[in-house]
């Protein structure tokens, strides 16, 4: 006698309370992290520059009765400039994809949280094209396998290195220029995970700690305010360029590289800094003044065609403003080796 089965009795659906996806953790990105943000009132503007050697120059003297004190005065470098170029992107929504969407989408929420990782995403890319590479601050130093020479250091996966001490060279290299001492390091993921597992590390913390060896642990090694760990993946291929379950994905930061800095704890007067956000505060947007935005993800209608607009938009500047205040170690792990992600 013929029965129904399985198949007959259920029609496959989508679950409503599970899928799969794939974006960065949120703390993977560091580019807003780096150095401080200043909030400015116009789109482009300058900022004032003095001279180093002015206010670092011995000149006070004895004087004697009736004569004049010694004196002097300081000068001004070309002022720097800044542009807040608008970065912005969008995801539209068919009306259809609203009305016909399943428990388990949110089309709005889902456009949302795809825009806000496309700004997140550009500004990581920005922020390690201007900062985190060789040529851009004073101070480079090459990393090697054998013995290193005048601006070397020997790898910090290969016997032998001496991490804590590379940095604490570097430290003397900025403090000799700025008369600051640097404050943060920035490395990559795979740098980390060689520095963590440093012998010279792990030393000092096997009798005292539970044997995981965080970035704050690592911040009092290295006797810096911030020890900041890159991560953030980006996909290197175009849409549709290949099969979406083969995208190519590429660390954003060069897994190879550290960098010690100088960041200013907040915007302040006659004090270095690597580098500043500058971040427009828009005082006029649709037609209306008075709105002061710093960034937006915006929702509003496309009549003409039918459906939802979700859109994000930021005015920044990620600006190198002082190449005195830091030190890149290139290749501070061994370039020709593998290391499991």
């Amino acid at each position: 006698m013929p029965q129904p089965t399985g198949r007959d009795l259920h029609v496959d659906r989508l679950l409503s309370n599970l899928s799969v996806g794939y974006l960065n953790e949120p703390s993977s990105y560091i580019a807003d992290l780096v150095f401080p943000v200043v909030r400015v009132n116009k789109q482009t503007d300058k900022y004032a520059i003095y001279r180093k050697g002015d206010w670092f120059r011995d000149e006070a003297a004895m004087r004697a009765p009736l004569t004049e004190s010694a004196g002097g005065g300081y000068s001004m470098s070309e002022p720097g400039t800044f542009i807040c170029d608008e970065w912005s992107f969008h995801k539209d929504i068919a009306d259809e994809d609203m009305g016909n969407q399943d428990e388990v989408f949110d089309n709005e929420d889902d456009a949302t949280q795809f825009v806000t990782e496309k700004l997140r995403l550009r500004r990581e890319r920005i922020w390690a094209t201007n900062f985190f590479g060789t040529d851009i601050w004073d101070n480079d130093l090459e990393g090697q396998t054998d013995t290193p020479g005048e601006n070397e250091f020997k790898c910090w996966d290969e016997s032998g290195s001496t991490p804590i001490d590379d940095i604490e060279g570097a430290k003397a290299l900025i403090q000799g220029s700025i008369g600051m001492m640097p404050n943060t390091l920035v490395v990559a993921s795979r740098v980390h995970q060689a520095l963590k597992n440093h012998s010279d590390i792990v030393d000092r913390f096997k009798y005292t700690q539970s044997g995981v060896i965080t970035a704050e642990l690592l911040a009092k090694v290295f006797e810096v305010d911030r020890y900041l760990v890159g991560s953030a993946l980006y996909a290197t291929n175009q849409e549709n360029e290949t099969d979406s379950t083969n995208d190519d994905l590429s660390f954003i930061l060069n897994q190879y590289g550290a960098l010690l800095v100088y960041s200013a704890p907040k915007p302040s007067k006659r004090r270095p800094s690597g580098g500043y956000t500058f971040r427009w505060r828009r005082p006029y947007m649709n037609g209306v003044s008075g709105e002061v935005l710093e960034s937006t993800i915006r929702k509003f209608r496309l009549e003409k065609v039918g459906g939802t607009r979700i859109e994000g938009s930021i005015y920044e500047d990620l600006k190198l403003v002082g190449t005195a205040c830091g030190c890149f170690f290139n290749n501070a792990i061994s370039a020709g080796r593998t290391i499991e992600s």
